[in-house]
């Protein structure tokens, strides 16, 4: 089955009776198995970029701590 990111919600109807995760990550999980490798890139990136550790000096600030 291929899917793009705005398929998670039928994606995540197959595995919302799964045991052992709550709401929260089923919902990551079924967009993370939803995404195109392109997408996950860019989620990746998304998030590295809101916790300031993308970009030239990202590491290297969050090293020195």
């Amino acid at each position: 089955m291929k899917t793009t990111l705005k398929d998670w919600p039928e994606v995540y109807r197959r595995i919302k009776d799964a045991p052992g995760f709550d709401e929260h990550e089923k919902i990551l999980f079924a967009r993370s198995l939803a995404a195109t490798p392109d997408e996950r890139w860019h989620m990746n990136v998304t998030y590295l970029k809101s916790l300031g550790l993308w970009g030239r000096y990202g590491r290297r600030k969050s090293a020195s701590k």
